[in-house]
């Protein structure tokens, strides 16, 4: 059994990925803090550029490995946007600035309501590229693992079921994500009602592209914690259903606050992802739904067959298991859900005979109905109306 105590964020990169974001490609709101190789006094002169007449930026609010990302305004419409640059392998043609790019024009082509929304794109005036995005306030689904740890049940469904659809209507677009992890489900609040938001298509795929490469320079591209077993062989030929497996992932760590495969290093881990099975969630939470577990081992099947066939398939999975959890908890009436008497009797003692009565004593034609003879014999005087039992 894996150790709770045991931090995902503690393993090392590889030695070849020293020189790319091993943890995650920059999302919107990474930790502004929690960026490497960058001169913050630089990242700092950026603030109250105008970048192509119209974006002034106000604030620094997120950098990574790669990037930066400010608050801006659009000064044109006063629209407080997002604005990400590019900050390290800009170069052009690089793979890195083929990356940026080919995120903001995928996500910006799904328009979906789960997907970060991104406006605009461009290149500084020294070529740094950039995109414009919705400005999202509020915390990473990664954040808020680390903050609560396991999520209640509900919660973890929720958002569970809002990125699924991102990632149907993304698949359906021919676009595989490749990097589903917490750090790019963002969160946010909207009246009351948790909005989830799928970030970070950077190093997406095309469905229809077969001889593109999963690697950089021989490493395998994703985070290490979230790939599937094709991925970590380093199979060419990958599908959508990387993606589900990676789903699996978020919410075996999203129910249980700990991660189905952990190791020491990064060759343990991927060699635990090709060779073992996790250990059932329910071992965490005793009390989850066996459909909730059950859409989730499947998700992490080893054999891509044996997982849901699609997004849209594990979709409607995960929706039956939300109604079984409804369904536990709020069983229907006359199946063992609470019933206020005192309640029933105020409405229709009244109307209620005696030969009323008389006709629900017999065998009922329905096996699952209540039989007389669990009435208390208190209510049973109330009934029929002050009758005792040896009036009856």
């Amino acid at each position: 059994m894996e150790k709770k105590d045991k931090s995902r964020r503690n393993l090392k990169a590889p030695p070849s990925e020293e020189n790319y974001a091993w943890e995650h490609t920059l999302h919107p709101f990474a930790t502004a803090g929690s960026g490497f190789g960058l001169d913050p006094n630089q990242l700092e002169g950026f603030i109250g550029t105008l970048v192509e007449g119209k974006y002034r930026i106000e604030k620094l609010i997120g950098r990574g490995g790669m990037g930066a990302v400010f608050r801006a305004v659009n000064e044109r419409i006063r629209k407080p946007v997002a604005l990400k640059i590019l900050y390290r392998g800009w170069d052009k043609g690089s793979e890195s600035e083929r990356r940026f790019l080919r995120e903001a024009r995928v996500a910006s082509s799904l328009g979906h309501p789960n997907i970060v929304e991104v406006f605009d794109l461009g290149h500084l005036d020294d070529g740094k590229p950039f995109q414009v995005m919705e400005l999202l306030e509020g915390q990473s689904l990664a954040q808020r693992i680390q903050n609560e740890g396991a999520l209640p049940e509900e919660d973890a469904l929720e958002i569970s079921e809002q990125i699924l659809s991102a990632l149907e209507a993304a698949h359906e677009r021919g676009v595989i994500h490749r990097d589903l992890k917490p750090e790019n489900v963002f969160l946010i609040e909207r009246r009351g009602v948790t909005i989830a938001k799928l970030l970070d298509f950077g190093v997406s795929k095309m469905i229809s592209d077969q001889t593109m490469s999963i690697t950089v320079t021989g490493v395998v591209v994703g985070t290490p914690y979230y790939l599937s077993p094709e991925q970590a062989r380093g199979d060419r030929n990958i599908d959508h259903r990387v993606d589900l497996w990676s789903m699996g992932v978020l919410m075996y760590e999203s129910l249980t606050g700990v991660l189905p495969f952990n190791a020491d290093n990064y060759e343990q881990l991927l060699r635990k992802i090709l060779t073992s099975r996790p250990v059932p969630p329910s071992k965490f939470q005793a009390r989850l739904n066996p459909s909730v577990e059950a859409v989730v081992m499947r998700a992490l099947s080893s054999n891509r067959s044996e997982r849901p066939s699609s997004a849209g398939a594990m979709l409607d999975l995960l929706r039956q298991a939300k109604e079984d959890v409804r369904r536990s908890h709020h069983p229907p009436r006359g199946f063992g859900g609470p019933v206020d008497f005192g309640e029933t009797l105020q409405d229709h003692r009244r109307s209620v005979s005696f030969e009323d009565i008389e006709l629900t004593l017999g065998v009922p034609d329905d096996p699952t109905e209540i039989s007389d003879s669990f009435i208390d014999e208190d209510l049973r005087v109330l009934i029929n109306g002050g009758l005792t039992k040896s009036d009856d």
